[in-house]
């Protein structure tokens, strides 16, 4: 189901409020596993783990269920090595390979050193699927298999002569053998891409990897969840080869539909050079005919999420903008961002767009009031709104996004034209992406995320909203810490503050919160896409007991002012 909010009363709401995603005092970060590929080399292995019967039937059975990873073209022929036969079918790859945790393999009593059964329990958490994504199950299903093992002598391996025709993977070696490989798709007709994360066995070699990636992308578009926000160019059917020639990546596309209009060739050469982390020398060659020959450098800005970002935060205290960086320490001055040292009566929290338009929540005669202006002199009420504010968040330089009531909210600052989004009734926080293509938000103390679109007349379109982090509750505050990863502050066992992926198949305790303070509120820079795996970016700034605190890989650590404490609530940052 997707949702449809319509402002007719907005023209000048356009695609680009793509461009803004400034997530105010919910943006945030702490740690662990990797982000989007940028170069071939970092999923290469000249000596691949190989995964082999034993003469233990245990073993044997556990390097069964790590053998399906790897080359899909290749995956039969890997599990035929345990089967005495050597030809098993197994289930089509289009059905996806079970993920299996908590895994026990029970080998049973037997006297003859020629045969033996082993049972294998565990929980079914989600499917690795063909094109690379993950679908995990609402509720874990039972895995309950039991395999026939066979052997001549006590010192030959030990061969399968029974086993189940549904292939599965451990879990956990999952998450320790896949790396992030997110596909880009486009967003409308604009200049951005949308990323949809993917997941790919981190010891294939280069020419391997870069061959699946290309298949992802050409042979399927965005998954459901990302169909909301983007499209595939690329005709269907297309098919491609991609080779490292003298002057860089060249890729080949073969389409049984014509490519004329030079802006979708543009669009899909973005997606090649992000889909498969292209740097350097690049061309595209579509039916023999080079369309694109450059530098991969050209398609940076199609990511919104800008390189190099400062290791610079803000925040609120005695109704003033103050600002934290390792370099300046903490002050309320700053010749380089005129929003330090703004301040309101009742000021709450600040959001300042990619271009520098400033946003604020402060309090007025009746009650909570946003402000906007190009800058701090400039700042003005925008009406249309009545009830309790919170986490303003820019969409472009005109529209905004904002919690009024508990409503996520649509308003267009210069006519105070409003539109509810028709998600969250009681939600308390939220944080746009910096694609502005998905947001992130908190109701009834759980993690939410839906995706978010244009449609041909510039409407809104809001899909089916996504729960992050089942398994946290009494969720505070969250943030992105890079495309695909949210920082959620929340409770689950003794921990409280997590990264967890967008598709819920990777959830990362952050170290050194066990004990901590109660978390309220976080912000942080996400990670920089372009970098091989990044998982978080810098810094990732919280709020416990009204005191911040700058969290590291290590755990938090106080930020302090002329060696005191600091106090002060909603730190933001700025993608600028």
């Amino acid at each position: 189901m997707r949702r449809r909010t319509s402002l007719a009363a907005a023209a000048a709401f356009s695609a680009a409020w793509a461009l803004g995603a400034c997530g105010i005092p919910t943006d945030r970060a702490p740690e662990v596993v990797g982000d989007a590929p940028t170069d071939f080399d970092s999923s290469s292995a000249a000596n691949p783990t190989v995964y082999e019967p034993t003469a233990d039937a245990d073993e044997t059975v556990e390097n069964f269920f790590r053998a399906a990873s790897g080359d899909p073209d290749s995956r039969d022929d890997r599990l035929n090595k345990f089967t005495l036969s050597g030809d098993a079918q197994f289930s089509e790859p289009s059905e996806g390979i079970y993920l299996v945790t908590a895994l026990d393999v029970a080998v049973g009593d037997s006297s003859d050193i020629h045969s033996v059964t082993v049972r294998v329990t565990g929980s079914v958490v989600g499917t690795y699927l063909e094109n690379g994504s993950v679908r995990m199950n609402a509720t874990a299903a039972d895995y309950d298999e039991t395999f026939t093992m066979q052997r001549d002598d006590i010192s030959d391996v030990w061969k399968m002569s029974q086993q189940p025709v549904r292939v599965a993977l451990d879990y956990g070696h999952f998450t320790d053998a896949y790396e992030q490989s997110p596909m880009y798709f486009q967003s409308g007709q604009e200049e951005l891409l949308v990323p949809d994360l993917r997941w790919i066995y981190s010891e294939l070699d280069a020419e391997t990897g870069q061959r699946l990636r290309l298949t992802w992308l050409t042979l399927g578009g965005p998954s459901d969840f990302a169909a909301v926000s983007s499209r595939n160019p690329i005709p269907s059917g297309t098919v491609g080869k991609v080779v490292d020639g003298d002057d860089g990546v060249e890729v080949d596309l073969s389409s049984s539909e014509s490519i004329d209009d030079e802006d979708t060739v543009t669009a899909i050469a973005a997606q090649l050079v992000w889909s498969l982390g292209i740097r350097g020398g690049f061309t595209l060659t579509t039916d023999g005919e080079v369309r694109f020959t450059g530098d991969a450098a050209e398609f940076r800005d199609w990511n919104k999420i800008p390189p190099n970002l400062p290791e610079t935060a803000y925040f609120i205290a005695e109704n003033t903008v103050w600002e934290y960086s390792v370099e300046a320490g903490v002050t309320q001055q700053s010749d380089e961002h005129p929003w330090v040292g703004f301040e309101a009566n009742g000021l709450q929290q600040v959001a300042v767009a990619p271009s520098g338009r400033i946003a604020a929540i402060a309090a007025g005669n009746g009650g909570d009031v946003l402000l906007t202006g190009v800058s701090t002199s400039t700042m003005g009420e925008v009406g249309g709104l009545s009830g309790v504010l919170a986490d303003p968040q820019w969409l472009d330089d005109g529209t905004l996004l904002v919690i009024d009531d508990g409503q996520p909210t649509l308003v267009v600052a210069a006519t105070g034209a409003t539109q509810r989004l028709g998600i969250g009734e009681e939600a308390t926080a939220m944080a746009l992406a910096a694609d502005g293509r998905r947001l992130a938000y908190v109701e009834d103390g759980h993690a939410w995320v839906a995706p978010l679109g244009l449609d041909g007349d510039g409407n809104l379109t809001v899909g089916d909203p996504r729960r992050i982090g089942p398994d946290i509750e009494n969720v505070a505050d969250l943030a992105w810490s890079s495309e695909n990863y949210l920082w959620v502050a929340g409770d689950r066992d003794a921990d409280q503050l997590f990264r967890v992926a967008v598709d819920n198949s990777r959830t990362v305790p952050q170290a050194g919160t066990a004990t901590f303070l109660p978390i309220t509120q976080i912000a942080a820079n996400p990670a920089d896409p372009t970098q091989v795996n990044a998982d978080r970016g810098e810094p990732v700034i919280i709020v416990a007991s009204s005191t911040l605190y700058r969290v590291y890989t290590s755990g938090p650590d106080g930020i302090k002012n002329d060696g005191q404490p600091v106090n002060g609530t909603s730190p933001f940052t700025v993608l600028q």
